[in-house]
């Protein structure tokens, strides 16, 4: 099973949010434009913008400098069965309307229960690890593991964790190549140089930056906060609480 392509739109599964609302927040000197998708039934979207800002307005300034899109989205139902992500980052984002380097948040189906497979991968011991510890339902039989996420322990993952990581992708990528290219044969050739390191590699970067990221943020009493989800707030950017409000 594949997820669809059309001949007539050459845009990845991700960028097509053409029925999604434009909202635009400014967060020090970055302009970032939010666009956020309806949800199906069963599914929300975890984090507010709200949310996302008062995170961002928290990180060091440079480190959110190239931040164009935020992209709230509602994945279908084959998404979600073959390509489920808590997020991602697209360093080229092309949704018609918008484009540029965007970080990616799925809707998902709180009390939806998922299988791991109980032979673990050393990538996916600790990541389950990382769930039992945001607050993930996980229960363990002969056969694997039974995740089931609420509302909060999803926000905790997407907030705390899915968009440090995807910022330090993109710490990674500029410290690399945007930072460094004199022009734009170097930076061609940076770029492709970063791409050809080992995957493994670019994701110990992002961890290593979420994690460190995180760790400062609890020092200094950012995280955890309350969930700003407003109704009057929401409303004002043209967005239908409904679709952050858990079913």
């Amino acid at each position: 099973m594949n997820i669809p392509a059309s001949r007539h739109d050459d845009r990845r599964f991700y960028e097509k949010v053409d029925d999604a609302i434009a909202v635009a927040r400014t967060i020090g000197d970055c302009a970032i434009t939010f666009l956020v998708q309806p949800v199906t039934a069963g599914c929300l979207h975890a984090c507010t913008i709200d949310d996302v800002c008062h995170l961002l307005a928290h990180m060091p300034p440079g480190d959110i400098t190239g931040i164009d899109l935020f992209l709230l989205r509602q994945p279908t139902r084959k998404q979600r069965s073959l390509r489920p992500a808590w997020g991602r980052l697209a360093y080229d984002a092309d949704t018609g309307k918008h484009s540029g380097r965007a970080i990616i948040l799925d809707a998902q189906q709180p009390g939806k229960s998922y299988r791991w497979p109980r032979s673990l991968t050393p990538e996916n011991a600790p990541e389950l690890d990382r769930l039992r510890g945001h607050g993930h339902g996980i229960e363990e039989d002969r056969r694997g593991f039974t995740v089931t996420p609420t509302l909060e322990s999803i926000r905790t993952t997407q907030l705390y964790r899915t968009v440090l990581h995807e910022l330090g992708h993109h710490v990674d990528y500029r410290s690399k190549i945007t930072d460094l290219a004199a022009d734009q044969a170097d930076y061609d050739r940076r770029r492709d140089a970063f791409f050809a390191r080992p995957q493994r590699e670019r994701e110990e970067f992002a961890h290593r930056y979420a994690d460190e990221q995180a760790a400062r943020l609890r020092d200094e009493g950012v995280i955890p906060f309350a969930r700003l989800d407003d109704p009057a707030s929401l409303k004002r950017d043209g967005l239908d609480p409904a679709w952050f409000t858990a079913p």
